[in-house]
């Protein structure tokens, strides 16, 4: 057995129970044993037992849903007394199918001599064959020894057979005492269901209907999954049939399972041979001629076009109806297939692309060395450069308009992909140039939502740009001399204040005070790993951050690497990563146009959008909106920036792409025939996957499940796995959807859990399990606390400081990479399910088996919903991703936010207006010019949302007769300003002052709607309708 299947076992003995068929339990088995519980009819959860989560305050974000708000009153709800099951079932000639069900429980009676002892009684019914005619019937079962339990059996038909469910009931109605109650009550509850000879159970009819091309995608690729039984209160299972079945049995489930199985990143059998040779080496592409680049990437290509041969040739088992959507996924293979061609093409044909090509290779094998390994290329992410790197590289390439999304599981190796671009753009700016300086400033911008996302990506994308840098003063070597100019290849960090000093002043404040923002983020040198220096004489000089390592290839200059905006904003970095919240600042910040090169022999040439999934809603549409004036000033040399994105969960990519960048969408990889092989993505049945496991609140308060459940699992931790075993599931990792739930546990952490822990060790008769290292990973804590935790959280268990428990909310969703982690309990569905993928998937990464702990809330529909159906949804989790939406030109989100596009890009384009807002009529002519760039994206965006035009020009006109002194609202100035903050507007709105003229503008892309509660009456008395 494996140390995770030890670990479900131990978790299904403390939470259902037997320890023993005829055990005798200490306490109230009611207080003993949390679910697989049928409680006599109509016993309601009494009040005092209602024990939220939540406290109260929470951190007032008003996009995360409360826990007092969206569950009702306990005293509402009733302790459930039936669980059920729903399958399809069909028979061999005209009779009714027939069904045989087995029935299993407990029961508990005082103990005849001890007080407060309870023993158990184990029940056993004889197998039960029931017909499945139309209609209801109920089945008593008097050999229970409770009156009133029965089976209920209710039947419709449908086209290839019956629809049943069958329920067990606890009908009892016990005197009101609590000993009765607990006498009447059923625990460990079980009933399976098999087909009777001549009948056999089917596949339940599908519920969801194909109503766009995803979904006829999605209906095609997992048209192998199948839905057998969905469960009422309890869950579902079965197992996969024998004999020619489809299932033997159908069966109740109080801890389902579902297993999401691993991917295996290198791709299909028709790739393997490239890797023994050597050809997906970056240290041989590093060092290949021309003609032997040319052979190693077409045997890429080739081996990818075999791999599509193999698809047509499985056409025939596709059924009529899919016919149209292979067809079409077949086309999309050969036109990915053809563009991989024709890069192998161009870098036969350009020495300079072919020469960026090796470099880049020298650099990811570099920081790879550095790091202890070497890199060997995953075929998907030589794919990925090929498929990119000609309209990345061309600015008059005919897909410089398409956005290459890299779609590719949590993970995989998506990040060294786009780096590897990256690197190859960065070179290639250098030597293609009249002079390698035409080539400096900034050459990509990598942008993220999360403040932990980019952090992390940032140490990452150090140690690629530093050995660009290490190639470029020659201390790598390349075996060859090349004029890549004096100015370094840089990595800037541009991020929100609370993260980053905004200016140098504030950087030698704050130094050595880590509850302030502070410039040292990358913390060891990428090459040696030796701690860093970073020195600052005087608060007006630069930050330059030092490797005094004798013999390091960084330790004779500074490490380029720049993360105070004033220091970025002069040197201008090779590569800038930042967050999308940080591109408000190009209204209201003039330092920021050094970023954009306008004017310049080169502007930014590669945008890449890590996470696309997190940019929707009402934040995607502020960025869409934000993007317009970004693109626009980025194409003003007529060759607008190639766009690069990257997620591993979105649905109708092509509609939030088109809306967000103005871009078509080319998807890398193309699915194939089957979701389990996209030629670079093959799922590996070998590999231990991540499991997922579900447990129901119903009849429990979600503050009481969560202790019983968490205790378990850390005292499963210890007494259930050997020291070898223990490591991977030391530490859980407990997600809540908002702060305010988090809090709450925060407390039962150290109270509650502890106290379960010595009950759960006193009835085991072993030593409890002591909790030490409780720790919290939110938007609470600082950059750098966030760093130190990141760093706690790789301490192994036989180590000192291991962490015992990490309570996090989605902030942990991306951008933790800790391998060791196997163990996540997640508190309540996600609001999506793309961020229930990526959270979960921060845990079994690796060779880690992973265990997820699915504790959903009984009380809300959504929960419940997928409690019951937990196999069926497991199975084929990226088919129920939710479609995403961004609207960046509906009226909401002009009236917010278009005058600040207009702001934007009148400030960077005409060069006279940066500094003050005063027209000349030559400025005035070039607004308007910029009006219809605007108007026309919006057009192509959204022709629907008309008024764009007007809107510009009423604001131009508006803006021109109001003849303003300065941009932006400054506190003590009486000068007339064009702006100020939205926040600042909506807090004089609130205490009931008058706004004035200046337009609210906002400064960060988030809390772009307000809160609304409001209070549901059952009517409104005379004073509401006057209020």
């Amino acid at each position: 057995m494996s140390a995770r299947d030890a670990l479900i076992d131990r978790l299904a003995v403390d939470l259902i129970g037997p320890l023993a068929p005829d055990e005798t339990v200490d306490a109230k088995p009611s207080d003993v044993y949390l679910t697989g519980i049928l409680w006599p009819q109509n016993l309601a959860i009494p009040p005092e037992q209602d024990d939220r989560l939540a406290v109260a305050g929470g951190d007032g974000d008003t996009n995360e849903e409360s826990d007092e708000s969206s569950q009702p009153p306990a005293a509402q709800m009733r302790r459930p007394s039936t669980a059920g099951i729903s399958f399809a079932c069909t028979s061999a000639g005209e009779a009714a199918p027939r069904v045989i069900v087995e029935i299993g429980c407990g029961r508990y009676q005082p103990h005849s001599e001890e007080k407060d002892r309870w023993e158990r009684v184990d029940i056993a019914l004889s197998p039960i064959e029931i017909e499945l005619s139309p209609g209801s019937d109920d089945i008593p079962l008097a050999a229970v020894g409770i009156a009133g339990v029965r089976l209920n059996v209710r039947v419709l038909s449908f086209d290839a057979g019956v629809l049943a469910t069958i329920t067990l009931v606890n009908g009892s109605r016990p005197e009101r005492s609590r000993e009765a109650i607990e006498v009447a009550t059923l625990f460990q509850t079980r009933f399976t269901i098999r087909a009777a000879e001549g009948s056999r159970l089917i596949t339940r009819p599908s519920r969801k209907a194909a109503i766009d091309a995803d979904d006829r995608s999605n209906a095609l690729l997992f048209r192998r999954s199948r839905e057998y039984a969905t469960g009422h209160t309890c869950s579902a299972e079965w197992d996969a049939g024998t004999e020619g079945r489809e299932i033997d049995a159908v069966r109740t489930a109080w801890i389902p399972q579902g297993t999401a199985t691993a991917v295996s990143p290198d791709g299909s059998r028709h790739f393997a041979s490239l890797t023994r040779s050597g050809s997906l080496a970056a240290a041989t592409l590093a060092q290949s001629t021309d003609d032997e680049l040319v052979g190693h990437l077409g045997a890429l290509c080739d081996a990818y076009g075999a791999w599509q041969d193999d698809q047509r040739a499985n056409l025939e088992d596709i059924p009529a109806p899919l016919m149209d959507t292979a067809n079409a996924h077949l086309d999309e293979i050969a036109h990915v297939l053809g563009r991989m061609r024709r890069g192998v093409d161009r870098l036969a044909a350009d020495g300079a692309m072919a020469e960026a090509f090796r470099l880049a290779n020298l650099a990811m094998e570099t920081q790879r060395v550095w790091g202890g390994s070497s890199l060997v290329w995953r075929p998907f992410q030589l794919g990925f450069l090929l498929l990119s790197m000609e309209s990345t590289l061309d600015p008059q390439h005919p897909d410089r308009g398409v956005m290459d999304l890299l779609w590719f599981p949590t993970g995989g190796g998506k990040t060294e992909a786009y780096l590897g671009l990256v690197a190859m753009v960065a070179f290639h700016r250098r030597l293609v140039g009249a002079r390698p300086e035409d080539g400096d400033g900034v050459a990509c911008i990598m942008r993220y939502t999360l403040r932990l996302l980019t952090t992390q990506q940032f140490i990452r994308a150090a140690a690629t740009i530093c050995a660009c840098e290490a190639i470029r003063r020659g201390t790598v070597s390349s075996g060859q001399k090349l004029a890549l100019g004096k100015t370094p290849f840089s990595l800037g960090l541009w991020v929100g204040g609370d993260a980053t000093p905004n200016s140098r002043k504030i950087a030698f404040d704050n130094k050595g005070d880590a509850f302030k923002p502070q410039a040292r983020q990358l913390t060891k040198c990428p090459c040696c790993n030796a701690d860093l220096d970073y020195v600052q004489p005087r608060d007006t000089d630069p930050v330059v951050v030092e490797c005094r390592t004798a013999g390091c290839a960084l330790s004779k200059a500074p490490i380029p690497v720049f993360t105070v905006d004033e220091d970025v904003y002069q040197q201008r970095p090779t590569m800038l990563l930042g967050t999308v919240d940080k591109f408000a600042q190009i209204v209201r910040n003039p330092a920021s146009r050094a970023l954009f090169g306008v004017g310049t022999p080169m502007q930014p040439q590669l945008i890449l959008q890590d996470e696309l999934h997190l940019i929707a809603g009402p934040l995607g549409t502020l960025t869409g909106l934000y993007e317009t004036a970004v693109d626009i000033i980025l194409s003003d040399n007529g060759r607008p920036p190639k766009i690069v994105g990257s997620t591993a969960t979105i649905r109708r990519a092509g509609e939030q792409v088109r809306a967000l960048f103005d871009r078509g969408t080319c998807q890398f990889p193309p699915p194939g025939l089957d979701a389990e092989d996209s030629g670079f993505a093959v799922q590996d049945s070998a590999l231990a996957g991540r499991r997922y496991i579900g447990l129901t609140t119903a009849g429990r308060s979600a503050k009481f499940t969560l202790q019983a459940v968490s205790a378990s699992l850390m005292h499963g931790a210890l007494h259930a796995l050997s020291p070898e075993e223990r490591d991977p599931y030391w530490t859980l990792l407990a997600y809540f959807n908002s702060l305010r739930e988090l809090g709450g546990a925060l407390v039962l952490m150290q109270d509650d859990v502890s106290d379960t822990l010595a009950l759960l060790a006193t009835r085991a008769g072993v030593a409890p399990r002591q909790l030490s290292e409780i720790e919290e990973l939110t938007s609470r804590r600082t950059q750098a606390e966030i760093r130190d935790m990141l760093d706690k959280l790789a301490v192994r268990v036989d180590q000192p400081g291991a962490v015992d428990v990490v309570l996090a909310t989605n902030m942990v969703s991306v951008g933790v990479d800790i391998p060791r982690l196997g163990l996540m309990l997640v508190n309540g569905q996600p609001k999506t399910m793309a961020e229930y993928i990526q959270a979960t998937s921060r845990v079994g990464r690796g060779k880690v088996e992973g265990l997820v702990v699915a504790l959903l809330n009984n009380a809300k529909p959504r929960d419940r919903s997928h409690y019951e159906t937990f196999s069926t949804w497991h199975s084929m989790l990226y088919r129920f991703v939710e479609a995403t939406s961004a609207t960046p030109f509906a009226s909401r989100a002009r009236d917010r936010a278009l005058h600040a596009v207009l702001v934007a890009v009148v400030r960077h384009l005409i060069p006279e207006m940066l500094e003050a807002p005063t027209w000349s009529d030559g400025s005035i002519a070039r607004a308007r010019q910029l009006i219809d760039l605007i108007v026309a994206r919006a057009g192509r965006i959204d022709a629907d949302e008309g008024g764009v035009r007007d809107e510009l020009h009423r604001r131009l006109d508006t803006w021109i007769r109001r003849a303003p002194e300065i941009y932006w609202k400054k506190k003590g100035s009486r000068a007339m300003p064009l702006m100020q903050s939205a926040e600042e507007a909506a807090a004089r709105r609130a205490t009931g002052r008058a706004e004035g003229h200046a337009w609210a503008t906002p400064n960060s892309m988030r809390g772009v709607e307000p809160a609304t509660p409001y209070r549901l009456v059952p009517g409104l008395r005379n004073n509401d309708v006057t209020q």
